[in-house]
């Protein structure tokens, strides 16, 4: 399993890329006291949960289950692929029976009830319909870069990485393969917003800056793109004005200090990226073992 996102009613995807499947799993929460105040955080066999709040709690406290998931544990069930990398990719049909290749990331979109895939080994970025029927978002399954001010479905992708959700219908991909960040938007037209310029510094067009290895990405609500420069050993930011801002790294494979700046703290390679509900950065630095946090 390779990344997770959370789904209406605390349902969560993973990305199970050596499965070429996204599975659901279920839960239900302990019971906690509705007027409780204090953020509680319990860790369960479904990993760690945290919140002021359980998905599903009733007026008495007690939490109830989703739509279809057991009282006694977690339901696991098999939502996109069929198991298999190849032959027709099943676009139009059911998710379940549609072929997957080494998916490495998912996105909840929860104002639409759609959930996005990193289709990487078909080079393509899929999206499931609340009804469960699959089509490609983005990404013709020839993996180059072209394509840039047309239709998203009609362009190529390599081996995208990473998907999130922005503002005002926006979706962003890390397009891993061609060293860049790419939006899509509501009308399903893609751009490049990283990448393709020859230049490793910061502080310039996002557009003239030379990625290496974007994986990991994650968009605020004011539309600000977080990324991982995987192989620069770096978090990048590009603001809404299209500028390149370094948020943590320096350049180096090392593992930096804590409590110092982030930009002066070596993080190594970066394969996921949260924020919280506070907008503080949460970075899974692969390299090193460790989950870090960069202050707002």
């Amino acid at each position: 399993p390779s990344a997770v996102a959370v789904g209406f009613n605390g349902t969560v995807y993973v990305a199970d890329s050596n499965n070429n499947r996204v599975r659901a799993i279920g839960y239900v929460a302990p019971p906690i006291a509705a007027s409780s105040t204090t953020a509680p955080s319990f860790v369960t066999t479904f990993g760690t949960i945290f919140g002021s709040t359980w998905p599903g709690t009733t007026s008495s406290g007690a939490a109830s289950p989703p739509p279809g998931v057991s009282a006694t544990g977690p339901t696991v069930t098999t939502v996109v692929g069929n198991g298999v990398a190849g032959g027709a990719i099943g676009d139009s049909g059911p998710a379940t029976s549609a072929s997957m290749s080494d998916p490495v990331a998912v996105a909840y979109d929860p104002q639409s009830g759609r959930l996005y895939v990193c289709d990487s080994g078909h080079h393509r970025v899929r999206v499931v319909a609340p009804d469960g029927t699959i089509s490609t978002l983005a990404g013709n399954g020839t993996p180059a870069g072209s394509g840039d001010g047309g239709p998203a479905v009609l362009a190529n992708f390599n081996k995208p990485s990473g998907v999130a959700i922005g503002p005002n219908g926006l979706i962003c991909v890390a397009d891993n393969g061609n060293n860049r960040v790419r939006a899509i938007g509501p009308n399903g037209t893609v751009w490049t917003v990283a990448g393709g310029g020859n230049s490793s510094a910061v502080d310039i067009p996002a557009q003239s800056a030379q990625l290496s290895g974007p994986w990991a990405i994650a968009v605020n609500a004011s539309g600000s793109v977080f990324f991982s420069d995987a192989r620069n050993y770096r978090v990048c930011i590009v603001t809404p004005d299209g500028m390149l801002r370094l948020v943590a790294g320096t350049g180096a494979s090392a593992a930096g200090p804590d409590n110092v700046a982030a930009v002066a703290s070596a993080i190594g390679r970066a394969f996921g990226l949260a924020l919280d509900g506070y907008g503080n950065l949460l970075i899974s630095a692969w390299s090193h073992c460790r989950v870090r946090h960069v202050s707002r």
